[in-house]
């Protein structure tokens, strides 16, 4: 036989064993529609034969494909290979610093409180760049008060207050600081090491530091100190020892595989 030929099953064996003769062309369609469970010509459905069972055509259960046990569906899927996970990158540290060109608006600031140390540098942005001023935690009333009271500034505006794990340099509380008069901003730093977190209250001087504060202390575990109501905003009540956007959170590690796999379209279809 050529190949390509469509092969034709042997004929099954009568009740006397001698091979029955093929269907003649007007017998042909109903043994097909009876194979497939089809109606007939009288409009009866017939049911499927299982001639895979063996025997010459015995009636099955089943009228749809065979299905796979529950429990051989989760072992195939269990051994499904996974996608590798990879060996985790060191974290990128803090761009040099770039002191702010003369004039900048840390000099004003610097005019304003002379008794305190403050180091000025140039900090990303989604519009290029802006002036940031790292000064100690005690200052942090002095200074954000300043920048909003002193009317060379005018920052009266807390845009966003947030939280950085610097891991070996330690913790950092960032204001986002907006003059809507003058269209000018400027970022305050601070940072506070993992065994004394604590930070003063921003919440007298600014009164949109109340949520973000709370927002801080759930993730990154950083006090503010003489906060009104410093309760969880996001995290359960009695969850006071895990801080999610930690380095050493053990789970932080999971999470950015998981996220970098989705991102991918690793396992793209599974359930």
């Amino acid at each position: 036989m050529a190949e390509g030929e469509d092969q034709q099953p042997p004929t099954p064996p009568s009740g006397n064993g001698s091979p029955e003769p093929p269907p003649t062309p007007e017998e042909a369609p109903a043994e097909q529609a009876q194979a497939a469970g089809t109606s007939t010509a009288s409009g009866e459905p017939s049911p499927p034969f299982d001639t895979a069972g063996g025997g010459g055509g015995r009636k099955s259960d089943s009228t749809g494909p065979p299905t796979v046990a529950p429990e051989a569906a989760a072992a195939a899927k269990a051994a499904a290979p996974k996608p590798a996970r990879p060996a985790k990158e060191a974290e990128a540290k803090e761009a040099p610093r770039v002191a702010p060109p003369a004039g900048s608006i840390n000099e004003v600031l610097a005019e304003a409180l002379p008794a305190v140390l403050m180091q000025a540098y140039m900090v990303p942005t989604l519009a290029g760049e802006s002036v940031a001023v790292e000064v100690s935690r005690d200052d942090i009333p002095t200074v954000l008060a300043a920048a909003r009271d002193d009317a060379r500034l005018d920052l009266t505006y807390l845009r966003c207050l947030s939280g950085i794990d610097w891991q070996d340099d330690g913790l950092e509380v960032v204001y986002h600081l907006l003059s809507m008069n003058k269209g000018h901003q400027l970022t305050v730093k601070t940072r506070v090491t993992y065994d004394d977190p604590v930070v003063p209250s921003a919440v007298s001087i600014y009164p949109a530091a109340d949520w973000h504060e709370r927002e801080t202390r759930d993730m990154f575990g950083i006090e503010f100190a003489g906060h009104p109501n410093l309760v969880p905003l996001l995290l359960p009540e009695d969850m006071t020892d895990h801080f999610p956007l930690r380095k050493d959170n053990p789970l932080q590690e999971i999470d950015e595989w998981q996220g970098d796999n989705l991102r991918d379209g690793a396992g793209e279809g599974d359930e």
